[in-house]
């Protein structure tokens, strides 16, 4: 007999198994999405690394000069004539000008030049240099310069002729009672023009007075004829002299404290050292500069402008961006003790229960700054209005003075810490801070470049 074979089949189940390659590559993709959601969602936070700096400053200015200056003015009336330069030395008794009633002494000077008014080769070298200077420095925005300059030309053909008036002034064979010489009543510096501002001191002038176009050069040189009462020559009769320059008041901090101030003078590149001192006139800040030579080298100039040669500023550089401000609380050092788990600094701050039972608790701040008595703090546990106790003493004191301090956000440590900065010197764009603060920043610190964008213990993403 043939056995019959079993063909009952039992199948089986396979069991499911886990890919980990597609789990890992699954939690991968969910922590990118997670980033590139936080990235876009949340505000970044740009940073700025702490560098040493320097920053030039703009130490050019226009100065006001004021002298010792006198004005002399016409007894009568008719032609004038100079017998020297403008901006020399004259000394007593000299011959400074005369006034010729009838103009015979003018023609007598015409007549000896054969019609010519100079015949020195040097004198119309100088009128082209005046012309030359005129034309190099045209400026549209000081139109009222072109006064000045026609002014200078004149001046100068008449000081071409000084030498010629002073050699025929012993020859002069005119009618001598219409002629009439005057002499320099003191020795000193004659200058041929005038401003208004002869009679102004360093206690006297006005932001008006650094107004140019309203105190424009009147050459009096370019006079031919003078009526009796006006202006015909001023003397300078002391070589001190004052410049003053207008300054902003971070500059006029920077400068409180020096003594004396080394100047370049832009016209001619020369230098002098000038004493110093800040003025406050009129809620403006002004520096005052006292020079005892140099005179007679400006002293037909009202205005100069010079530049301070003062050492640029140099320290940790940041960008202005990066500055905030905070508040702290202002206490006395007696009040700050050392304690708690860490052995910090901290105040014993009063609690009282509800019962009205007094407790002490030591609580922790961060000194932040300090002068020669107190501590300026900041604790998180601490409001205004809060009782702090004296350590070993029965004085207490409620906390309401404060103070603020201009600073920084520290970000070395992934979140934003606040750090105080001291000032060196400021632009538009940048600002020098001291180095070596206490409390302060480091070279090579992380900081907010734009302190508007965080907050104080904000965690950097």
């Amino acid at each position: 007999m043939t056995k019959k074979r079993n063909k009952k089949i039992v199948k089986f189940h396979k069991g499911s198994h886990l890919n980990i390659g597609v789990i890992v590559f699954f939690m991968i993709f969910i922590y990118m999405l997670y980033n590139i959601f936080q990235y876009f969602t949340t505000e970044q936070v740009a940073v700025y690394e702490v560098s040493q700096g320097t920053i030039a400053q703009n130490n050019t200015f226009t100065g006001l000069a004021l002298r010792e200056e006198t004005v002399f003015n016409a007894e009568i009336s008719g032609y004038i004539n100079y017998y020297n330069k403008d901006a020399t030395k004259v000394g007593v008794d000299t011959y400074v000008y005369s006034i010729d009633e009838t103009g015979d002494f003018y023609n007598q000077v015409l007549n000896a030049n054969d019609g010519q008014l100079f015949k020195q080769k040097e004198s119309y070298q100088e009128l082209e240099k005046t012309a030359s200077e005129y034309v190099l420095g045209y400026s549209d925005e000081n139109f009222y310069q072109v006064y000045s300059f026609k002014f200078d030309m004149e001046a100068a053909v008449m000081e071409a002729l000084s030498a010629s008036n002073l050699s025929n002034l012993d020859g002069y064979s005119g009618n001598v009672a219409t002629f009439h010489p005057y002499l320099a009543p003191q020795a000193g510096v004659v200058v041929y023009n005038t401003d208004g501002l002869e009679e102004t001191t360093a206690d006297t002038f006005t932001e008006d007075s650094f107004d140019q176009a309203k105190h424009v050069k009147n050459n009096l040189q370019a006079k031919e004829k003078v009526n009796a009462g006006e202006p015909v020559y001023k003397l300078i009769s002391s070589e001190n002299w004052d410049l003053i320059l207008p300054i902003d008041e971070q500059l006029a901090v920077d400068l409180a404290e020096e003594s004396n101030i080394k100047v370049e003078f832009q016209k001619d590149g020369s230098t002098a050292w000038g004493s110093s001192k800040v003025l406050n006139h009129g809620g403006s800040y002004y520096l005052d500069l006292t020079f005892q030579n140099s005179m007679i080298r400006f002293a037909s100039d009202r205005y100069l402008d010079v530049k301070l040669l003062v050492s640029d500023s140099s320290g940790l550089k940041i960008p202005n961006t990066a500055l905030t401000e905070k508040t702290f609380f202002v206490v006395p050092k007696d009040y700050v003790t050392k304690g708690g788990d860490s052995d910090g600094n901290g105040v014993l701050r009063q609690n009282v229960s509800k019962d009205g039972k007094k407790t002490m608790e030591f609580t922790d701040v961060t000194v932040f700054h300090e002068t020669e008595d107190s501590y300026y703090i900041d604790g998180s546990d601490l409001k205004k209005g809060d009782t702090i106790n004296k350590p070993d003493s029965g004085e207490t004191m409620t906390l309401e003075a404060t103070a603020k301090l201009q600073g920084v956000y520290n970000i070395n440590k992934g979140y934003a810490v606040f750090r105080k900065v001291e000032i060196l010197f400021q632009n538009e764009e940048y600002t020098i801070v001291d180095t070596g603060t206490s409390y302060g920043l480091s070279l090579y610190d992380h900081i907010a470049l734009d302190a508007s964008t965080i907050k104080e213990n904000q965690i950097v993403q």
